[in-house]
């Protein structure tokens, strides 16, 4: 890559970021990340280490990740992780022109009194929706008084949906330096990408990782991307499985994720005798063998999946059967490209999922249509440019010149 001497410095602040992407904030960072390096900005992100074993710093992407500090696994260890975190932005924030906090929690304050300090910006991004939702976090954490500070002395807080705009608002908050970029959808594959041989090479991937994941030639795989936890909507998922195996013998259903509600999900898909329909494999790296060999895709919540999961799921194309809600209408609109139910109701859920495998041809069409409107209306590319702009904005710098290899991909 060649770049010029005035190259845009920018550091990205994430809880979590690759290889963990159970998190829906650090897929949606990771593809950010990548977006904004390839198009000539410098990024680096500070992330703490889930392992002991793993290595101070990384280069993933050819984007430099810093991992120095372990993560915050207690309220005991989220204030050394805070300290930690402090004392590394004291040390090394500036380098940078632009500081960029992934979600707006207690990292954010630490953020925005770096940049304070050092004459640079910072920036906040609004993550989770629904009950998880940064808005409604920032008013319920023992943190809310840095946090609202953070808030209030941001440079620029970056909002993905109208929704979180709307709840900022209430929350007391001035919009006055609100920026609205919604998430949008990569190219994907397609259908051109869909074919039969490739299909089954990615489910034969897939079941040498993890003999779970083996599926006959013929099976249809519903799939979802979430943490297993209450608010994720998986148990109300769980109730309708039974029947539908009923139905179905060989339908196959892969959790993806972890959390604290994997060891009940185990004991009542065993409990239900469906469990050899299961797989709950924990967490990839990449996604995209996962969406290749899956069917559908199922959004059980709008707490959860909506930063970037959905999206992906989207891109592939699957067809999506999703919980009505005021964040999912707002991705997806008033129309019916994809299977809606009621949140609170598990007979709809049920009776989305069985009008989809039902004519899952049909389904597949229609979801392949909703790819190709919404890279109209809403393509990653307008996202990293509207991000560009803003970082160009806020750090009186003009994005350099860039030539970005043409063989890196766009993730």
């Amino acid at each position: 890559m060649i770049v010029s001497k005035a190259r845009i410095r920018v550091l990205m602040v994430c809880r979590t970021y690759w290889p963990h992407l159970w998190s829906d904030v650090a897929s949606r960072s990771v593809r950010l990340a990548d977006g904004l390096a390839r198009a000539g900005i410098d990024v680096n992100v500070l992330t703490p280490r889930y392992g002991t074993s793993w290595p101070a710093e990384i280069v993933h992407r050819e984007i430099l990740v810093h991992r120095p500090f372990d993560a915050p696994r207690s309220d005991w260890s989220m204030g050394r992780y805070l300290r930690n975190v402090e004392m590394w932005l004291r040390s090394h924030a500036a380098q940078y022109d632009v500081i960029y906090c992934s979600a707006i929690r207690e990292e954010s304050a630490l953020v925005v009194e770096a940049a304070q300090r050092l004459g640079s910006a910072s920036v906040l991004h609004h993550s989770g929706t629904g009950d998880q939702a940064d808005a409604v976090y920032s008013i319920a954490s023992r943190h809310r008084r840095r946090v609202t500070a953070a808030i209030a002395g941001a440079d620029a807080i970056v909002l993905p949906r109208a929704s979180a705009e709307q709840a900022m608002v209430v929350a007391g908050y001035s919009p006055s330096r609100f920026r609205r970029i919604a998430m949008g959808i990569s190219p994907g594959t397609g259908s051109t990408g869909r074919d039969a041989v490739a299909r089954v090479c990615a489910r034969q991937a897939l079941a040498a990782i993890n003999g779970d994941l083996k599926t006959n030639r013929d099976s249809m795989v519903v799939t979802t991307f979430c943490r297993m936890s209450d608010s994720a909507g998986l148990m109300k998922l769980a109730h309708a499985i039974p029947d539908l195996v009923t139905i179905w013998p060989d339908l196959r259903f892969w959790l993806i994720g972890d959390g604290p509600l994997r060891g009940e999900l185990h004991r009542y898909f065993k409990h239900h005798s469906v469990r050899e329909n299961i797989a709950m494999p924990g967490t990839f790296v990449d996604f995209a063998d996962v969406l290749m060999a899956s069917d559908v895709y199922v959004q059980p919540s709008a707490n959860d999946g909506l930063d970037d999961f959905v999206f992906q799921a989207l891109a592939a194309p699957l067809p999506i059967v999703m919980a009505d809600a005021t964040d999912t209408r707002g991705i997806i609109g008033r129309g019916d490209d994809v299977a809606w139910f009621q949140s609170d109701d598990g007979g709809s859920l049920h009776r989305a999922m069985r009008g989809t495998l039902v004519d899952l041809a049909t389904a597949q069409a229609t979801a392949e249509q909703l790819r190709r409107n919404l890279l109209k209306q809403r393509p990653l590319s307008e996202t990293i440019g509207a991000l560009i702009t803003l970082i160009c904005e806020l750090s009186g710098k003009p994005l350099p010149s860039a030539t970005a290899s043409a063989s890196r991909s766009p993730g």
